[in-house]
């Protein structure tokens, strides 16, 4: 070809040259085959559990000194809610790295995703999302389903939570109080530094007041107020569990999440090939076997 020709013009003949090649080798049937995979490359995707699909950031909201949410919009309505209990994975192309985070939009939503992130100085991604503006975009996949919760599959689900980790446990409570039919009892223990810290707080308790009978939380603080504080302070201890999470039993299904040192404390880490691993920590003193616990 001529060394000035246009790309545009190179790409169209080229095109047009496979084309033939295929009809002529295959037929139609050859070029409706690759007409198909070249449409479809085009085709828009709300998101896809085999590859990354960028995402554009709409919305961001404060919610503390170190924490955002994300708003990150579909390109096209999803046609069906995410499953429950999932997370998707967010990826920097750049580095390569990929963290999975939790949505807190609501069960039902198909239009958007909110990721409540928080942000720490030796986190790559966390520091990255932060500086995003709206309409960025990064890449996202899936969702990943984290735990199959079916209603009703338990009569009492315990939580044992950090941090952001309450991420995937409003996801459940969200699913389980919105349906009528699901009669489970949740107790939440919810550890954190501050009471600033507590995240979703207001809607946490807006949700107890709402189900008084099937949803009780307890919190505990490192650093609480100086001044009208009743519940725990400090680590989560056995005290804690035993008053606040059902006893070991068939009925019951304890689920833990937060940081490293929390998990390893409290349930035990995943193993390295992210299985659950044996349980571990307060809740194998206790007696919890591992059928009853579950690691996100």
């Amino acid at each position: 070809f001529p060394l000035n020709i246009k790309k545009s013009t190179l790409f169209n003949m080229l095109k047009k040259v496979i084309t033939a090649g295929l009809i002529g080798a295959g037929g139609y049937g050859g070029y409706k085959l690759y007409k198909t995979s070249f449409d479809n490359s085009k085709e828009k995707l709300s998101i896809s559990r085999e590859k990354f699909i960028p995402l554009a950031v709409s919305k961001i909201t404060p919610v503390n000194h170190n924490t955002k949410i994300f708003r990150l919009n579909f390109q096209k309505p999803l046609k069906e809610p995410f499953p429950i209990a999932s997370c998707i994975l967010v990826k920097d192309d750049s580095s390569q790295i990929v963290r999975p985070y939790t949505p807190i939009s609501l069960v039902d939503e198909l239009n958007f995703i909110d990721l409540m992130i928080k942000r720490y100085d030796n986190g790559h991604m966390s520091k990255l999302i932060h500086s995003l503006k709206v309409g960025d975009k990064i890449d996202v996949k899936g969702p990943i389903v984290t735990l199959p919760y079916a209603a009703n599959m338990k009569k009492h689900i315990g939580m044992i939570c950090g941090g952001t980790g309450i991420t995937p446990m409003h996801q459940l409570i969200d699913c389980i109080l919105r349906n009528p039919e699901d009669k489970t009892k949740i107790y939440l223990v919810y550890a954190n530094i501050t009471k600033e810290d507590i995240l979703l707080y207001d809607d946490l308790e807006k949700l107890a007041k709402d189900n008084p009978e099937r949803l009780k939380i307890y919190y505990t603080l490192d650093n609480p107020p100086e001044n009208g504080w009743t519940q725990g302070t400090g680590f989560v201890s056995q005290k804690m569990i035993k008053e606040n999470i059902p006893a070991p039993s068939d009925d019951v299904l304890v689920l833990v999440c937060g940081p490293g040192g929390m998990m390893r404390h409290v349930s035990g880490t995943k193993a390295r090939d992210r299985s659950q691993g044996p349980v571990e920590g307060l809740l194998k003193e206790l007696g919890y076997t591992q059928s009853q616990v579950h690691k996100f």
